[in-house]
């Protein structure tokens, strides 16, 4: 029951965090960044061509640090992103 629990809060919070991530990123990355899960920490993040990439792996500091501060909690201790073909 208590890891049903979790898991329903861990996509909840993955949730907000996509939304928030669309708004801090903008309008143009909803096409190409989607954020795949939360889990235990970890932020997936899956994008469509390398210069986005790029883009958040430069960023990836940062983004961790404003969802942390945005939730008033450390829910991301780090983010991973794959670049995926559509």
């Amino acid at each position: 029951i208590i890891s049903r629990i979790k898991e329903k809060e861990s996509k909840k919070k993955g949730a907000k965090i996509s939304e928030y991530i669309a708004k801090t990123l903008g309008e143009q990355s909803r096409e190409h960044v989607e954020v795949s899960g939360l889990r235990r920490g970890s932020l997936y993040i899956s994008v469509d061509n390398s210069a986005w990439l790029q883009e958040l792996s430069l960023m990836k500091q940062d983004l961790m640090n404003s969802i942390n501060v945005r939730f008033k909690e450390d829910i991301v201790k780090e983010i991973k992103i794959r670049l995926i073909r559509r």
